[in-house]
């Protein structure tokens, strides 16, 4: 009973600690009554459910879950960060952490290295694509999480951990030791040039170094010859605002409104402008967005289609424009939802989510449940949908997979045939191998004949396959990406699936009317510097 009483105690001054917090999430009838008689209420609730459960529950996860339902009436934003969570939160935000430098996922129900990163630790001690993690210090990993593994494998700076790895084409595991550095989380995952005067970045999220990473990754290719830019922000969830302010300010003229905020209190309004500090990139810009793009996403691309500064080129965005402010409660967090983001010429980012299936599903995208009629209008006075989310200038589906190429990626296919191909070459001469590779017929006919053998297809799955050129292509495309993954990096992949991406191949159809756009724009701006 104590320890359950004390956990009570502990849920009773987190509450009082919140203090207004609280006030704000009970309405007219909770200002009547004082804060310490509601924190003693919840604690008296929380003790007499602890008591009297008929099994053995962990206290802090039932109390945790009474606040995620607590959360849940409010939006679908707002939540409950357990101490694990609110951590890596913080790393993210941070752009580091402590580890050994690899990207792992689950392949064929092993926790597979999907390649190291360039380097680090990992690089050095030369574990490579397909390296299959059997233990970490001992540990097997068959029944873990890969949270669990990821886990396993970071600790403390300047520590060792051992790696356990089993290695195509070798009889017996490897055990290597490996000492944990910071590992930095870059959030510009590829940065090339994707045709002569032509420079493309994708950056995966918003986090401290998000800025710094696109500001160093335009000049150099600006330096290389880049006159116009493709910023691919699709898939790209979100981060902090401070982020997406300083990102913007890439593109935009000292000054220019990038987004306001506006909620219930009135520390909630501001309104944030570019900072004119730094690299800025005079040219065409087209910024490539999806459903996926989301919150510090939508804040760019809305103020890049606001101030006619570049052509918004894809899907309809997420519509999250719901402004969390983080609270430490001690070594948890809260992310409160306090306000809403605003593009520069009024419209609400938020998509409305009083349909929760219709919201996680996004079939309502455009709708923010407000008065989707008014007019919205650019600098330039181009007509703007007011809806939730940034619709696009110009609309692009993805093109799907083929179902036989979606199921042999489901089941990691082309990543073990890659693999399997490599083990068979030295290693030193991998590297010239994977960029000189194309699949002829002859290779293309081992891989299906391994896909039958494997059973990885029926044969209805592959008559539909090889009736079909456009999946074949993508199959000759998707062994080749893996073959350069494993052998080159993941940028040498990347840059040949970029070549069967058609939301990229409109981007550039499209980089002549972010010209004409960028001429307009310089005009009218062309005094304010």
């Amino acid at each position: 009973m104590s320890r359950r009483r004390s956990v009570a105690t502990i849920v009773a001054v987190t509450i009082i600690g919140m203090g207004a917090l609280v006030g704000t999430l009970w309405g007219e009838r909770s200002r009547q009554v004082e804060e310490e008689d509601v924190a003693a209420r919840a604690g008296a609730i929380a003790s007499t459910v602890l008591e009297w459960l008929p099994e053995e529950r962990e206290p802090d996860e039932l109390i945790y879950d009474g606040i995620d339902g607590m959360l849940e009436k409010l939006d679908p934003h707002s939540n409950f960060l357990r101490p694990k969570a609110f951590l890596k939160m913080k790393e993210r935000h941070q752009g580091s952490f402590f580890g050994v430098g690899i990207i792992i996922s689950r392949r064929g129900g092993k926790v597979t290295v999907i390649a190291p990163i360039a380097g680090t630790p990992a690089a050095r001690k030369g574990l490579r694509a397909g390296d299959v993690i059997s233990a970490v210090d001992g540990k097997p990993t068959e029944d873990l999480s890969l949270d669990n593994v990821v886990e396993l494998v970071r600790g403390p700076e300047g520590s060792e951990v051992t790696l356990t790895i089993q290695r195509p084409g070798l009889e017996r595991p490897l055990e290597i030791s490996i000492t944990r550095t910071r590992i930095p989380t870059n959030s510009v995952r590829f940065a090339f040039m994707i045709r002569p005067g032509v420079g493309y970045v994708r950056l995966t999220e918003f986090s401290g170094t998000s800025s710094r990473e696109v500001h160093e990754h335009v000049q150099r290719l600006v330096d290389a010859g880049a006159r116009s830019l493709i910023f691919d922000l699709r898939d790209n969830p979100g981060g902090s605002l401070d982020a997406a302010v300083n990102v913007s300010d890439t593109f935009l003229r000292p000054g220019q409104l990038i987004v306001t905020t506006r909620g219930r209190t009135p520390e909630s309004v501001s309104s944030f402008s570019a900072p004119g500090r730094g690299f800025r990139f005079e040219g065409p810009l087209v910024v490539l967005v999806n459903a996926g793009s989301a919150s510090a996403s939508e804040i760019v691309a809305g103020a890049v289609q606001d101030h006619d500064r570049g052509l918004i080129v894809g899907e309809v965005t997420w519509g999250k424009g719901l402004v969390q402010t983080v609270f430490t409660v001690r070594d948890a967090g809260l992310a409160l939802t306090t306000a809403r983001y605003y593009t520069p010429s009024g419209r609400c980012i938020q998509r409305d989510y009083h349909s929760f299936i219709d919201y996680i599903t996004h079939r309502n995208a455009g709708n923010n449940g407000g008065d989707e009629a008014t007019p919205y209008h650019s600098d330039n006075g181009r007509p703007l949908s007011g809806g939730g989310g940034i619709v696009p200038d110009v609309e692009v589906e993805a093109r799907l997979l083929a179902e036989p190429v979606a199921r042999l990626y489901g089941q990691s296919a082309f990543f073990r045939f890659a693999v399997n191909l490599l083990k068979d070459v030295p290693e030193e001469q991998q590297r010239e191998m994977a960029m000189a590779f194309r699949v002829d017929d002859a290779i293309r006919k081992r891989f299906l004949d391994w896909v039958r053998s494997e059973k990885l297809l029926d044969e209805e799955q592959m008559s539909k396959l090889l009736e079909d050129p456009q999946a074949l292509a993508d199959v000759d495309r998707s062994l080749r990406i893996e073959v350069l993954n494993g052998a080159v990096g993941l940028e040498a992949g990347y840059k040949v699936a970029a070549e069967g991406d058609n939301q990229i191949a409109a981007a550039l159809e499209h980089v002549a009317d972010a010209e004409r756009m960028w001429q307009a724009w310089t005009k009218v701006t062309e005094p304010a510097r």
